[in-house]
């Protein structure tokens, strides 16, 4: 890569900032009051599904392994890699975690696409300074590299960076709790009558109180809980309360008076699980929820549809839909973990349009399943239409939360709604379906809230 273009790829060192909102760089608040969002970026360093802010994440289906031979069992520490400091939460994040300098992420994309680095970099520079405000991974991940692309195609693509700031002025933030909170979001759709997996138990070892839910603190609590529900065909799914992006989920498989057995991770007292693997981490414990028999075909664990939804002055519109399919060996479908999918799938019809993988450095598309060797492209999703319906209906539960997103489950009885999100990823449409963020109706939604992007250019193509 020439000196020029490192030069150039170095100015892409922005810092996120929103007017008046010194120290508001973890969560891009606002200022009550602000008119617009003025826009300039930092370099995202997080996943697609970070935006999301997610703090459910679906519950899995058991999978056909069960790793260790439960007649010899291992203490799930022999090597020290469950110890306090690397609790499963931490070190989802830690394999979630990469990063390249800009000038490694440009050399890629010069080799893949045939172009010159001085030019990506000056195009990137570009993006950088758009409507989209581009990071240089971002452009990379992205693959806006490629030159059939037009410049207007690209400029229509979104940065996740500017996630919250958007969030912000398109939503009431004084809502964020009622979905981000994993129990008390249960029990705003019990109410309302809509399905949603159970909660059986709360592991928190705080002093907050969940009335109507059995609450677990301690090592004898969660034996007998465990003891009480869990066999060969009921394992207990746990979950964050509270968290993002998947992490740290677990499944127990097995448990007797003495130890519980984790797939994956093998055998743990249960004072070491608590201490080790949960700490202070309130957990959500569920049934595990089973898919419709059409995903068989691809998966042996849960996977779900993430729907987008704009609470535009006519009514609730369903903006994007994606299938986010787990890999074989995976407990949860977001898409920062190796061998897992995202499929573009046409929100109208319920029909798969593109599937990709991605990594690092962009993404791998498919017709058929990498792993199985079942068609995705074409096929269309059961039970289509009363997804449709009852993404809607959920909206309209939280329609201060003017930007949503909620992942739901295609099971044998119909979809399960397993998650709501504040937001939603920018990037994962993105990702999936090949297509940038900035529709004429996003834009024109982003405008009705008060959100005003820059336009030196026109976007239309």
């Amino acid at each position: 890569m020439s000196e020029a273009s490192d030069r150039i790829a170095a100015k892409h060192d922005y810092t996120a900032t929103t007017p008046s909102t010194a120290g508001d760089e973890d969560d891009g608040a606002l200022p009550t009051g602000s008119d617009s969002v003025c826009i300039r970026n930092r370099e995202s360093e997080t996943d697609e599904e970070a935006a999301g802010h997610s703090a459910r994440v679906g519950s899995s289906n058991h999978s056909a392994g069960r790793g260790e031979n439960p007649h010899e069992p291992s203490s799930g520490r022999s090597d020290g890699s469950n110890n306090a400091t690397e609790s499963l939460l931490k070190r989802d994040q830690q394999k979630c975690s990469y990063r390249l300098s800009k000038s490694e992420y440009l050399r890629h994309a010069s080799k893949r696409s045939g172009r010159k680095p001085l030019a990506l970099a000056l195009e990137s520079l570009r993006l950088a300074r758009g409507p989209g405000r581009m990071t240089v991974p971002e452009y990379v991940q992205f693959g806006l590299d490629d030159p059939a692309l037009s410049d207007a195609e690209r400029r229509r693509f979104l940065t996740e960076t500017l996630h919250w700031p958007i969030v912000h002025r398109c939503c009431d933030m004084t809502w964020m709790a009622t979905v981000e909170d994993t129990w008390l979001c249960t029990r705003i759709l019990e109410q309302s009558g809509l399905p949603t997996p159970r909660t059986l138990a709360v592991i928190d070892r705080t002093k907050r109180t969940y009335p109507g839910t059995r609450t677990i603190r301690t090592a004898s609590e969660l034996r007998d809980f465990l003891c009480a529900h869990v066999s060969d065909d009921t394992p207990v799914f746990g979950k964050e309360n509270r968290g993002i992006m998947g992490f740290g989920v677990f499944l127990v498989l097995e448990a007797d008076r003495e130890r519980l057995h984790l797939e994956g991770e093998g055998w743990f007292s249960y004072q070491d699980f608590l201490d080790e693997l949960v700490g202070d981490t309130a957990y959500i414990l569920q049934p595990v929820e089973r898919n419709h028999p059409f995903f068989e075909r691809f998966t042996n664990h849960l996977a779900t549809v993430r729907v987008g939804v704009f609470h535009t002055r006519e009514g609730p519109k369903i903006l994007f839909t994606v299938l986010k399919i787990p890999g074989t060996s995976n407990l949860s479908d977001h898409f920062w973990r190796k061998g897992n999918l995202a499929c573009d799938v046409d929100p109208s019809t319920g029909v798969i349009r593109r599937a990709r993988s991605k990594d690092p450095l962009g993404t791998t598309d498919y017709i058929d399943h990498p792993e199985t060797g079942a068609r995705l492209i074409d096929e269309t999703l059961p039970h289509w239409a009363d997804l449709r319906d009852l993404a809607l209906k959920c909206s309209e539960n939280f329609a201060p939360i003017r930007y949503q997103s909620m992942d739901v489950a295609i099971t044998p009885n119909g979809p399960l709604l397993i998650e709501i999100n504040v937001g939603g990823a920018f990037n994962l449409p993105q990702l999936a379906s090949g297509r940038g963020f900035l529709t004429d109706e996003v834009m024109e939604f982003f405008d009705d809230c008060g959100v005003r992007l820059k336009r030196s250019h026109k976007l239309k193509n």
